[in-house]
């Protein structure tokens, strides 16, 4: 196919291969339709988790390059022949593409795309996002920058840098200090500044009082006070709280750092009620110390833990 000729809005992709998880080094991995995995994606993906990322971004980078892949088969373009011609239409695909999903829509039928009127949070609609457009092409640019390293990938990155027009690339550059990456993508969207979401009294009067139980007003009140996700707050333990400076520690994102943030009084209010609902103890023992707070909900998963809190407020 002429790649000044495609018309991306009929391109519609294949169900081809699939992301799943692995018990090796690599965590998630892409597989064809036979179940063996994409060996330059598996390559890539082992630099990447040697880099100490998380296990959620691996599988997050994987179904970007599945799409990706899928998107190559469609154009009858080999991965390692990608030119920005593809990165370009497939920027182009992304924007104007409608997702198919994997059933058909129920409850949320009459909700998707409109604005939450007590939230004011946006419902999904069935297109791609902005920020879900910028991080394919920057997962799809990383991997390709690896290979054209490594001296077995094209010659030119699919997702080609945006150079300035003004002047050229570290001009009047001071040689004592580090060079900086310069330059965007060239194919992103612009992401809409949004206004800061705000829930008025009256509302968040009538959302704790429809709380069902003091772990859930605990788990509320602590999430308001410091801003800490909700796996995290989910993974504390009885020695994970200073009650003399009223600090809680947490286990943040990515770095795997602990963390002491503070929290309201009110917020320790409710995790002492739920503590003692539970039988803990302030000075707990030994093994109450070591035992999550959230007792109901240790097993579960990371990506469990993070929709926890979302479905407990939701329901009310």
């Amino acid at each position: 196919m002429d790649e000044y000729s495609r018309d991306v809005r009929s391109i519609r992709l294949p169900r081809w291969g699939h992301v799943a998880a692995n018990p090796g080094v690599v965590p998630w991995l892409v597989f064809d339709e036979e179940g063996r995995s994409a060996e330059p994606v598996r390559r890539y993906l082992i630099d990447f988790v040697a880099r100490y990322n998380r296990p959620g971004s691996v599988r997050s980078y994987a179904f970007d390059l599945l799409r990706w892949w899928r998107w190559l088969r469609v154009v009858n373009v080999p991965w390692n022949q990608a030119t920005p011609a593809e990165g370009r239409d497939f920027a182009l695909w992304l924007g104007a593409t409608v997702k198919v999903p994997n059933a058909a829509r129920t409850v949320s039928t009459a909700t998707a795309g409109t604005i939450n009127p007590i939230t004011k949070k946006p419902y999904l609609d069935d297109r791609y996002k902005p920020r879900t457009i910028r991080h394919s092409n920057a997962v799809i640019r990383s991997f390709y920058t690896f290979w054209i390293e490594t001296g077995e990938g094209p010659l030119i990155n699919p997702v080609p840098l945006a150079r300035s027009e003004c002047r050229r690339p570290h001009a009047h550059h001071n040689p004592l200090d580090p060079y900086r990456g310069e330059g965007r993508l060239r194919y992103i969207p612009k992401i809409p500044r949004r206004r800061p979401r705000q829930m008025s009294d009256e509302r968040w009067n009538e959302l704790f009082a429809a709380l069902r139980s003091n772990r859930d007003r605990a788990l509320v009140a602590l999430a308001i006070s410091n801003g800490a996700r909700a796996s995290e707050l989910l993974g504390m333990k009885g020695a994970d709280v200073d009650w003399g400076d009223q600090l809680v520690r947490v286990v943040r994102k990515g770095a795997q750092t602990e963390q002491w943030l503070p929290a309201s009084a009110e917020a320790f209010i409710w995790v002492r009620l739920y503590q003692w609902r539970k039988r803990y103890t302030v000075t707990a023992a030994a093994t109450g110390r070591h035992r999550a707070m959230q007792a109901a909900v240790r097993r579960r998963t990371a990506h469990q833990l993070a929709m926890a809190l979302s479905r407990m407020v939701h329901r009310v």
